[in-house]
């Protein structure tokens, strides 16, 4: 008997097998690229049994704990005993190695053939069964444990656990397609849906919110490429949008300007697509979830771009959104990631028509998305260390007593609620004043959703001031200082 073994078997997605025989071959061998590139340093070598794949590897649990992430890896079990085709010594194994695990649970024993010794399944059912039936309860239709036994030319192999991976299609059998990335909870989850159906994903990023916001977008893309695109070599694209929202705003009225902004995201992220070669563009967008996400909206807005747009998660609910991200690794990070303060206090369109928005676009100035479309910086995402990861000097989870606050809410919502002593400075009133203020003392900055006041910040501290965003928004900033004076009066 081999106490550790060091074999996998792992289970293509089944739909894989539905494909002619050079497309199947073309794909498993896909597969094992990325399996190798997902396993890295860890010591391995595969081998093609039928239709699933061998691995051997002397680091078994290590190599378990990245297989569940590689797309199209149905199901993968780790075998935990391989032993001589003879009956006595099966029994002895199976009560000295599965006793534990069947203990006071429902149980079944499963026997197929893979080749090997020509002992009847139906009997090595019964007889292994009969030896664990004095510790757990025999259930062929329900087990909560199934022990697995392998009758193969290399012995019998014996396992219980079944571990699922993402399934799917292995990335890279597609073409490449574009995901418009602002570091929330849906455009990482869309992008993982898309990735999972073999499309091989670069980024881009249209950045309204500065350095901070861009440090955030880059952790979630990341994690989100770290851990899901073995194979892959991804890229992001980030697009200074400032100075397009700076015309958009100068030159259109507010009940437009985020559905506007979304089409000028589009012609953007086409460029940026023609560029690297990508057949598609990918939006988290949901159906119903905002103002811009109207049938009659998202038809304007597919306008902007001759690129298909892939939406996976239209029919989704926010909280499956979320859900999806806690199981994929991104909830933590785009958590902290604060949506941008809307450009606008007029109520956006919730139906337009894509000739009248045309129109308006005329008063656009076309060659500033050019220009700043060629001006994207192109990271290669795979290629960064700490120091790239380190965030700018810029959000803080305090309030110090000593700083001048500034509110960077509406004036609605400052007469709401404002942190004492504060004094309110909607953003566009900010950015034009700021320079006057006193330099002799530190500042902080709020605002509703948290976006604004880093950007302002950041202008600030580039222009000599000691300037400080509080990260979160106004919410969070609530929070605080409630338990603040909570505090002080106890």
């Amino acid at each position: 008997m081999t106490d550790r073994p060091d074999l996998i078997i792992i289970r293509p997605a089944p739909e894989m097998q539905l494909k002619s025989s050079p497309t199947r071959r073309r794909f498993r061998n896909i597969l094992i690229h990325n399996l190798h590139r997902a396993l890295g340093e860890i010591p391995h070598e595969f081998r093609v049994d039928q239709a699933r794949l061998l691995l051997r590897s002397p680091a078994v649990e290590a190599a378990c704990e990245l297989l569940g992430r590689v797309f199209g890896v149905d199901s993968f079990s780790p075998v935990e005993a391989v032993v001589q085709a003879d009956f006595d010594v099966l029994e002895r194994v199976a009560r000295e190695r599965f006793a534990e695990a069947v203990r006071g649970r429902r149980y079944a024993v499963r026997c197929k053939h893979h080749g090997g010794p020509k002992l009847s399944t139906r009997m090595v059912e019964r007889r292994l069964g009969a030896v664990l039936n004095d510790v757990g309860t025999v259930d062929l239709t329900r087990p909560e444990v199934t022990l697995r036994v392998e009758l193969t030319d290399e012995g019998v192999w014996l396992y219980t656990r079944r571990l699922p991976g993402p399934g799917g299609m292995p990335l890279g059998i597609q073409d490449r397609a574009l995901t418009l990335m602002s570091g929330g909870f849906d455009s990482a989850v869309a992008a993982w849906y898309t990735m999972r159906r073999g499309v091989g994903i670069d980024y881009v990023f249209c950045n309204l919110g500065g350095a901070t916001h861009e440090h955030m977008v880059l952790q979630v893309t990341q994690r989100l490429v770290r851990d899901w695109a073995a194979g892959d070599r991804p890229r992001l694209f980030v697009v200074d949008f400032l100075p397009v929202v700076a015309d958009l705003r100068a030159s259109l009225p507010g009940e437009v300007w985020q559905l506007v902004l979304k089409r000028l995201m589009y012609r953007a992220a086409e460029a940026v697509a023609n560029r690297r070669g990508a057949q598609a563009l990918v939006t988290g967008e949901a159906l119903s979830q905002v103002s811009s996400q109207t049938l009659s909206n998202l038809n304007t807005i597919d306008a902007a771009s001759d690129l298909p747009v892939l939406r996976p998660l239209i029919g989704f609910d926010k909280s499956e959104i979320m859900r999806m991200a806690r199981d994929i690794g991104t909830y933590e990070l785009c958590e902290g990631v604060p949506e941008f303060c809307a450009l606008s206090l007029s109520c956006p369109v919730v139906s337009s028509r894509r000739g009248r928005i045309a129109a308006l676009e005329e008063a656009l100035d076309d060659r500033l998305l050019d220009k700043v479309v060629a001006e994207a910086r192109e990271v290669d995402l795979l290629a960064l260390d700490e120091a790239d990861l380190v965030e700018p000097d810029v959000l803080t989870e305090e309030i110090p007593p000593d700083a001048a606050i500034i509110d960077c809410q509406p004036p609605r919502r400052f007469r709401d609620w404002h942190l004492p002593g504060a004094v309110n400075y909607p953003p566009d009133e900010l950015a034009r004043c700021y320079e006057s203020l006193p330099k002799g003392r530190p500042y902080l900055l709020y605002c509703l959703l948290g976006t604004s006041a880093s950007l302002l910040a950041e202008r600030m501290q580039r222009a000599g001031f000691d300037a400080r965003a509080f990260r979160g928004g106004v919410n969070r900033l609530r929070k605080v200082w409630s338990k603040r004076t909570e505090g002080e009066s106890s």
